[in-house]
């Protein structure tokens, strides 16, 4: 179940960036050295995808602080004066891997929260039971 909602989760992310790819071929000419950096952004961003499938978030936290600082690099060299529909499919790329970011951990603490494979309903009727017994209200 997992796997499936960071896959769900990183769809976004990955769409903004194929079409922001694409932009680079078509639209906006990119130089060799931007493209390889945009490469290794990607490849970074891979293995940040495979280890939050797999739970690794020291890893993980390693690969975003790599992203982060050649993204700096990519955003303060290469993206000054880009056209505005260049930098509204940077801000959606990023949004969409702030949502990834948020799911992972989110799911991560749910699975050590509630536990791992119960069903949905019985998700529900646990997080009931936390909210029903940890509050000062009591039902008789």
């Amino acid at each position: 179940m997992r796997a499936f909602v960071l896959v769900l989760s990183f769809v976004p992310f990955v769409y903004y960036a194929a079409k922001d790819t694409a932009f680079h071929l078509y639209g906006r000419k990119v130089t060799l050295t931007e493209h390889l950096l945009h490469a290794a952004i990607g490849l970074v961003l891979a293995i940040m995808f495979m280890h939050a499938l797999r739970g690794n978030h020291w890893i993980v936290v390693g690969a975003l602080v790599i992203f982060a600082g050649a993204g700096a690099l990519d955003e303060y060299i290469f993206h000054h004066n880009i056209p505005g529909e260049e930098s509204d499919l940077h801000a959606k790329e990023h949004l969409a891997l702030l949502i990834f970011i948020v799911v992972s951990l989110a799911t991560d603490w749910l699975e050590k929260a509630i536990g791992i494979g119960r069903s949905i309903g019985a998700v529900a009727r646990s997080i009931g039971r936390r909210i029903v017994n940890s509050s000062c209200v009591r039902f008789y």
